[in-house]
């Protein structure tokens, strides 16, 4: 398996708050939205891949290569959004491009004047006084630039307008067409999950506690309505959730479920595909 991430045992400690410890990988040619709640630890684990932060324990290694011993190079090749530039906000949004720019010997100053009018903006503008929205296209903008192998978003379209986010969308699913490049996704919108990325991985108090294949959701999970719940299928592996009025079952193997169930003989009245709002909802809520 050719991995672009690949993270082992990290650890980050806080007063109130503890990532990890976390294993996760990303494939090449793979886009993963990683979904949690607010505080769940999302924007830590951009943080320390880019080793802004450092982390407390476990090893990094992007495209093969451990960040700490080749930071600049490896930089090279990953475009990021998470509001990395605040700090700039005396800049206009043209000089803030000329500071980008400068660390990116692949950068394309034709495609961000193309960007620049795809998504409606004037460079001139400080960009300490731009609208969120604006800023977020901005910086989505410096990260697509210099032809990188691999995105890092942090909420890359949050308080960006309707068109907008459909543009990025199409801009993303554009960048993974060769598939040579790949994606890492923070996001509460679900429509970008759905377009965008082929696997999901669920964060919760800093806690990876699920990573499964988008497609598992319409093909396995389900509500299944009973005649009956017996005290065998709540020790089921692949029981998460039991209901008794009326007998329900939520799963995450339909098939397995259903064998199971003609074993018991127990009859099924109604089915129902998890939508994948609810999927993670409930994922979240069983480790609340």
């Amino acid at each position: 398996m050719n991995n672009v991430i690949d993270v082992v045992g990290l650890m980050k400690h806080y007063k109130k708050f503890t990532l990890g410890p976390i294993d996760f990988q990303v494939e090449k040619g793979t886009a993963v939205a990683l979904v949690g709640t607010n505080g769940s630890g999302k924007s830590t684990v951009f943080r320390l891949l880019l080793n802004i932060l450092q982390s407390d324990e476990g090893s990094i290694q992007l495209f093969g290569e451990n960040m700490v011993e080749k930071e600049t190079e490896l930089k090279q090749k990953i475009g990021y959004v998470g509001d990395l530039y605040e700090q700039f906000g005396h800049f206009t949004i043209k000089e803030l491009k000329s500071l980008v720019s400068y660390w990116y010997p692949s950068w394309d100053d034709e495609r961000y004047s193309y960007l620049l009018k795809r998504y409606n903006i004037d460079d001139s503008e400080k960009f300490g006084k731009s609208s969120k929205g604006t800023k977020k296209k901005a910086e989505f903008i410096f990260s697509l630039c210099h032809d990188p192998k691999l995105l890092l978003l942090d909420e890359p379209s949050a308080g960006v307008d309707i068109v907008s986010q459909r543009k990025m969308k199409e801009d993303l699913m554009s960048f993974m067409e060769d598939g040579e490049r790949s994606i890492l996704l923070a996001t509460h919108i679900v429509d970008e999950i759905k377009q965008v990325c082929d696997y999901i991985a669920v964060l919760e108090k800093g806690k990876l506690l699920y990573s499964f294949d988008k497609d598992e959701v319409y093909e396995k999970w389900a509500r299944v309505w009973v005649v009956n719940v017996t005290d065998t299928l709540l020790e089921h592996p692949n029981v998460l959730m039991v209901g008794r009025t009326p007998p329900q079952i939520v799963t995450n193997n339909l098939p397995t479920l259903e064998n199971e169930l003609n074993s018991l003989d127990i009859a099924i009245t109604h089915t129902q595909r998890l939508t994948l709002e609810e999927v993670i909802e409930h994922l979240q809520q069983t480790h609340a």
